[in-house]
């Protein structure tokens, strides 16, 4: 659990419960609820006590602290002394003890080692209650919180969407930056939308949604991936279909020879119908060329129909054509049959031929003898008879060519990569060279595989680098920075301290860093080189 101090207060919050909630111990941190609201709290941390922070909003100097602590009167408590003597009024004390109790609050929800204590009974009658109005104090914490990655690991991924349950945080006073959020959840968009939506940087967003969601007044979903153009095309009207064009008619097979013979030797049934074909050439045709290479049947002329005239009770008939000569066509028809005779008589003829080669072998010499002189095969020369070699012409050997006198070019080893010495690597961070930085410590990264290196903090801000670097700069640090890739697309920098051997080695040398390394919200953590992480 990455923030369970948080999750418990929330947790008593939305169980309207009444008791004392502790959190650590000597020093300790101790809020008063009644109904699930909180009416106060106390603390024995010293920079949670009444005295430092009346001094801290300059209430009271620290010699008026000082005098007053000298001349305390045993009766009253510190804030009544301070009002007899004179330094503060009724109304700043009440101030500054609000300022104390959200201080606790605050300081409790951003705890991440110290597991809570709940002690349920009533609140004696002598507690102070203060008005407060807890679901503003809960969501002020919230939004103080500075560990990133401990809200975004409780948050859960940015692709959630938000179903908001209720109407009770439309009744929340909000800060200026937000007050475009609670149109915008309507549990269409995720977070990263709501975001580019709404301007709110994306941490900060995802801290109010997590107090929404701890509030019990909203739920997350998570969605998988949407394609949005594939959802534009879905919606799209589909386009009209065009028909395709039609095959091509694929071409007549055209018969090949042998078909050609074989299909003459069938018969002509229909001589008859040849023979009236040819019967419509004219004398002169005949003369010129029996077989013309286009022959047109002419159409017969369609006989005029019968005129009937009903009025005058008789018949008119056209006059019919000439009848036609019969001498013409008994003198073609002895031509046309001999010419059909002799053309069935050749291919016939072919066609035996054709058997004949095909049934006797050529090897054979009386198949060969009985072949015509054009049929038959080639003689093959004596076996005697030996062809004279023919002599090739000599070649004259090429000449070779001339070696090269020049050296061959000595083969050029790699460059060793150099390692920056620590005094330059912390000479560029401040200097603010960033983009060298960062090639400097991907060179630190190489020479100290299998090492631990411990990971001071994560900023994405140059000063802050070169702040926690001026901290260290009195110490000789042997610091380096690798590049982060963060959720909200920035890129930020790792600032890593050291060459360690082993992880406890990494641990016992964080102890030792400046107090603001160890301050509440940092967490110098130690790592593997081989293990370092790229992107949150």
């Amino acid at each position: 659990m990455s923030l369970p101090a948080l999750k418990d207060l929330f947790a008593r919050h939305r169980a309207r419960a009444t008791g004392l909630w502790r959190l650590g111990q000597e020093p300790t941190r101790t809020v008063f609820i009644e109904a699930g609201d909180i009416v106060f709290a106390s603390s024995t941390h010293p920079l949670d006590r009444l005295t430092h922070l009346l001094v801290e909003r300059g209430k009271i100097t620290q010699a008026q602290l000082d005098y007053a602590m000298a001349n305390l009167n045993p009766g009253m408590s510190i804030g009544k002394n301070l009002i007899e003597m004179g330094f503060i009024t009724q109304r700043d004390l009440l101030d500054v003890a609000r300022a104390q109790v959200e201080r606790v609050v605050w300081a409790g929800i951003a705890a991440t080692e110290d597991t809570p204590v709940f002690e349920a009974k009533e609140l004696d009658a002598t507690t102070v209650r203060l008005p407060f109005d807890t679901a503003a104090m809960l969501l002020a914490g919230v939004l103080n919180l500075r560990d990133r990655e401990r809200v975004l690991e409780e948050l859960g991924p940015l692709n959630q969407v938000v179903v908001m349950e209720g109407r009770r945080h439309q009744e929340l006073p909000l800060p200026q930056d937000l007050t475009r959020l609670p149109g915008l959840l309507d549990g269409s968009r995720t977070l990263m939308e709501l975001s580019r939506e709404s301007g709110v940087e994306p941490f900060r967003l995802g801290a109010f949604i997590l107090f929404l969601r701890e509030m019990g007044w909203a739920r997350l979903h998570e969605l998988p991936p949407l394609d949005r153009r594939a959802l534009e095309l879905a919606l799209d009207p589909p386009e009209s279909t065009i028909t395709p064009s039609l095959p091509e008619p694929s071409p007549a097979p055209q018969p090949s020879l042998f078909a050609e013979i074989h299909a003459s030797q069938r018969p002509t049934t229909n001589l008859e119908h040849l023979s009236e074909a040819l019967d419509q050439l004219g004398a002169e045709d005949e003369l010129d060329d029996p077989f013309p290479p286009d022959l047109e049947t002419p159409v017969p002329s369609e006989l005029a129909l019968t005129i009937h005239h009903e009025a005058e009770g008789r018949t008119e008939r056209p006059e019919l054509p000439p009848p036609v000569e019969a001498t013409a066509q008994t003198r073609r028809r002895p031509f046309v049959l001999l010419a059909v005779l002799v053309l069935l008589g050749g291919l016939w003829a072919g066609s035996l031929l054709y058997r004949r080669l095909r049934t006797a072998s050529p090897a054979s010499p009386k198949a060969a003898a009985a072949l015509p002189l054009a049929t038959r095969p080639p003689t093959p020369p004596p076996e005697d008879v030996k062809p004279t070699p023919v002599k090739e012409p000599e070649r004259k050997p090429e000449p070779e060519p001339p070696k090269s006198t020049q050296p061959t070019p000595p083969i050029q080893k790699p460059e060793a990569v150099t390692v920056p010495s620590r005094a330059e690597r912390l000479q560029t961070i401040i200097q603010g060279d960033w983009k060298r930085a960062l090639s400097q410590g991907g060179s630190q990264k190489k020479a100290l595989q299998g090492r631990w290196t411990l990971r001071l903090e994560i900023a994405c801000n140059g000063s802050t680098v070169q702040h926690a670097a001026d901290l260290l700069k009195n110490q000789d640090p042997d610091l380096f920075l690798l590049p982060m890739a963060m959720r909200d697309g920035r890129t930020c920098y790792q600032v890593f301290m050291g060459s360690f051997g082993s992880e406890a080695a990494a641990k016992a040398a964080a102890k030792k860093l400046p107090p603001p390394f160890l301050a509440e919200g940092n967490r110098p953590k130690p790592f593997r080189v081989a293990q370092i992480p790229d992107r949150q």
